[in-house]
């Protein structure tokens, strides 16, 4: 391999691993900035409208998700009053659920066992601290004996179907906090599940920084190694087909022009142009006809 072989070899190869390494910086910039976000809206929206005495809210993070979900569907299945949603998803998942008041401490600590509590959040329904089930029992018995009362009527007044309307939305709210007493010993639990990130280090962002780079300079490797032999194969069957001005023997040949030395010699004969020493014959302008100049005879005379 000649000097020039060698140099262009080496510049390719420089090239080659300068764009490995920009390609695994770039890589690895797209993978730190990159940002997963996950659909909650549904189920934080139909947490929000349930009315309970008692909520509470657990942001729960794992490094193992398929394994979180079957531990939380073990816990659904041992603790849980009454099941309202559970959204399970391929990477997170959601869970709306109710579980006795008491056993909610064991159950955020039997959690951490498999995972990463982020944030607990408990609330209170102040508007029905100050009520109890006897009360609302015996409020709603009135209302409906009301109620009844002012359908029996065949003719009611103004003032009576207006009083019927408001009995109506009184019964609703009553039957709503009465369903809502009942469960004053529960909590309803809204479960959110997401991966755990990895904690970055160091050692871990060279060695993932490595291994992008030894897999790019190979792929760009193989690639530069293809289009080399590829475009050698081109101009060997391109001239295969008679295709002139193409050097097969490798990439970037000189062009040759066949035809040109056959045209110059054919130029050359017709007006007799050779590259032999040919005698100039000299004209002077200022020359009368008939007279030599003094030099000249004098120049003959010498010869």
């Amino acid at each position: 391999m000649d000097k020039k072989t060698k140099r262009r070899v080496r510049g390719v190869a420089i090239f080659i691993v300068f764009l490995a390494v920009f390609t695994a910086i770039i890589q690895w910039q797209r993978k730190e900035g990159k940002t997963v976000n996950y659909n909650f809206k549904p189920s934080q929206q139909e947490y929000r409208d349930l009315k309970f005495i008692n909520k509470a809210q657990v942001t729960f993070s794992s490094l193992n998700v398929p394994k979180a979900q079957t531990e939380i569907d073990k816990i659904i299945g041992a603790l849980a009053k009454r099941q309202i949603r559970k959204q399970v998803e391929g990477s997170f998942g959601a869970y709306i659920f109710s579980v006795p008041q008491k056993d909610l401490p064991n159950l955020i600590q039997r959690m951490k066992g498999f995972g990463t509590v982020s944030s607990q959040t408990e609330q209170i329904d102040t508007s029905l601290v100050n009520i109890d089930y006897e009360s609302e029992s015996q409020r709603l018995a009135a209302y409906e004996r009301e109620q009844a009362d002012l359908n029996n009527v065949r003719f009611p007044t103004e003032v009576q179907n207006r009083r019927k309307e408001a009995l109506h939305g009184l019964i609703n709210t009553t039957r709503n906090n009465l369903d809502k007493l009942k469960d004053q010993e529960n909590v309803l639990l809204y479960i959110t599940l997401v991966p755990q990130q990895k904690n970055s280090n160091t050692f871990l962002t060279i060695k993932d920084m490595s291994i992008n780079f030894l897999t790019w300079l190979v792929i760009y490797a193989v690639g530069m190694v293809l289009v080399y032999f590829g475009t050698r194969l081109l101009m060997y069957f391109l001239a295969a087909l008679g295709i002139r001005g193409l050097n097969a023997g490798g990439v970037g040949g000189s062009y040759q022009y066949g035809g040109y030395s056959g045209y110059a010699s054919k130029y050359s004969g017709r007006y007799n142009y050779n590259t032999s020493k040919r005698k100039i014959k000299r004209v002077y302008k200022d020359r009368r006809d008939g007279t030599r100049l003094e030099n000249e005879d004098e120049g003959s005379e010498d010869k």
